[in-house]
């Protein structure tokens, strides 16, 4: 597999074994003229030299009152500065729209690259806008999915056309793995490369960075102690942590808020006093971060995702065993699901087979300059809010292992995956929950985030059993924008 500047070529994927003379690549217009008068104050916006007066009269007149919310000015005022400095402007290509969600295909200036900003129009304001993305957005799958029941023999060939779309315009590196309920594998390919320098090709025993899906871990550590009487759902952080900073909160928290985002925790990444490159070994490390401040809300009264809240919940898990975390991830899930190449590395001590994050720099909102490597960006260790390593292949063993019980009885895993209120939407007790078809609902985690270089998701379709693992290496939306079409994918096999 061949890669010029991160764009693979047709001939690569080709090799893969993705199929692609089936799908309608379009060919875009160039310089084409906006047809809209709301296209044409967007471009307004993003050239250099309409500085921050225009950028506020843009904010008071386009963006509605929720827009306006949504995008504070001076905030607004700054990545698109950034954005119109960096591009020297856009000229327009072409527009697809869906509903209230326009994409425009924008080509940047300087760069002489094209671009996806998504915008969306206010539905109960359609003159005004209710938001525009400010980082790079999938361009818009153009092959319509079926929307009858799919033949188990078509499934391949459906998803290759999928991942090779996205593949073709340098928007996925990375893996996927499609298993059946017997557990046949039915679908597995990589696209993209391991790494640049030196340059070495994705391959499906490739791991990647799982981001967040080791929420569902930990998830299942707690549940094994309230299958063995040793913790309710309702208990309170209190009472399994009576050292706990923030006393208040802990008597008025309990396990049931920390798995379903609803405790008033924050994300600990952006804390002042968090160091993600201190050798932490306990999970209870990095309370001094954190623990001592008051919570965004009452627990209970709202919901907000949160890593802070897994990191409790894995010191939950030592405090109540006397165990690391480490150990008894690898005793109660990595060995029952067979995860053998599934681990949280040490940063300096990555082991062979381990993709390089690639990632935008934090003022490219819109990805105009090459992806860089994401070392700066990893932290010493990964914990039981995410961070850990596995493969496709792994994951979906996981999967296939959660349903059939191996890991825990159905009973009590059918309690964590139920969605909860309060809490995220389509969320349950540390496991997404996603309502797919009728009567077929999607169970599992993905993980990553924009600027990170990590992207991913993990599903299965909880009443049929068919399961999926799309793993990449590079920046989020890209990844879960594919792993929603799977996942419908897989809803529909008959």
């Amino acid at each position: 597999m061949t890669v010029t500047n991160l764009t693979l070529t047709r001939r690569s994927l080709i090799g893969s074994g993705l199929v692609l003379a089936a799908l309608p690549f379009p060919v875009l217009g160039q310089n084409a003229a906006p047809q809209d008068p709301l296209i044409a104050d967007v471009l307004s916006l993003l050239e250099p030299g309409t500085g921050s007066s225009g950028r506020a009269a843009f904010h008071a007149d386009t963006l509605s009152p929720a827009g306006q919310r949504r995008w504070p000015l001076a905030r607004f005022d700054k990545v698109f500065g950034e954005i119109a400095s960096l591009s020297n402007g856009f000229d327009f290509v072409a527009v697809d729209r869906r509903g209230t969600t326009w994409w425009l295909t924008l080509r940047a200036r300087r760069q002489q690259v094209q671009r996806t900003l998504r915008v969306r129009i206010d539905r109960e304001d359609p003159k005004r806008l209710f938001d525009i993305s400010s980082f790079p957005d999938p361009t818009p799958y153009s092959v319509p999915l079926p929307q009858g029941p799919i033949a188990p023999a078509d499934l391949p060939k459906l998803v290759a056309q999928r991942i090779g779309f996205a593949a073709m315009r340098d928007e996925f590196s990375g893996a996927c793995r499609i298993v059946s309920p017997t557990g046949k594998v039915v679908y597995e390919a990589a696209v993209g490369m391991v790494s640049l320098s030196p340059s070495v090709p994705n391959t499906p025993d490739t791991r990647f960075h799982l981001g967040s899906a080791d929420k569902s871990f930990t998830a299942l550590l707690v549940a094994r102690l309230v299958a063995e009487g040793r913790l309710t759902f309702e208990t309170s952080l209190a009472e399994v942590l009576p050292n706990y900073p923030n006393v208040d909160f802990a008597r008025a928290c309990t396990i049931r808020h920390l798995l379903s985002h609803s405790a008033g925790l924050g994300t600990l990444f952006d804390r002042r006093g968090y160091n993600g490159t201190k050798a932490y070994s306990r999970m209870s490390d990095p309370f001094p971060a954190f623990a001592a401040e008051q919570p965004a809300f009452p627990p209970g009264t709202a919901s907000a995702y949160s890593n802070e809240g897994f990191v409790v919940l894995g010191a939950v898990v030592e405090q109540v065993t006397g165990e690391s975390w480490y150990d008894l991830l690898n005793r109660h899930i990595y060995r029952p699901a067979g995860m053998a190449s599934s681990g949280h590395f040490l940063a300096q001590d990555l082991p062979e087979r381990v993709a390089t994050g690639y990632r935008y720099r934090e003022d490219d909102h819109l990805g105009l300059d090459p992806r860089q490597p994401n070392a700066d960006f990893l932290g010493y260790r990964g914990n039981s809010c995410g961070g850990g390593y596995s493969t496709v292949a792994n994951m979906t063993a996981y999967l296939t292992a959660l349903r059939a019980g191996r890991i825990l009885p159905r009973a009590i895993v059918d309690q964590l995956v139920t969605q909860q209120k309060p809490g995220l939407r389509e969320y349950g007790l540390g496991f997404q929950v996603k309502p797919l078809a009728p009567g077929r609902t999607l169970i599992g985690h993905g993980g990553g985030g924009p600027h990170s270089g990590i992207d991913g998701m993990n599903g299965i379709v909880w009443e049929t059993g068919w399961a999926f693992s799309l793993l990449g290496n590079y920046d989020a939306p890209f990844a879960g924008t594919i792993a929603e079409d799977l996942a419908t994918l897989c809803a529909r096999v008959a």
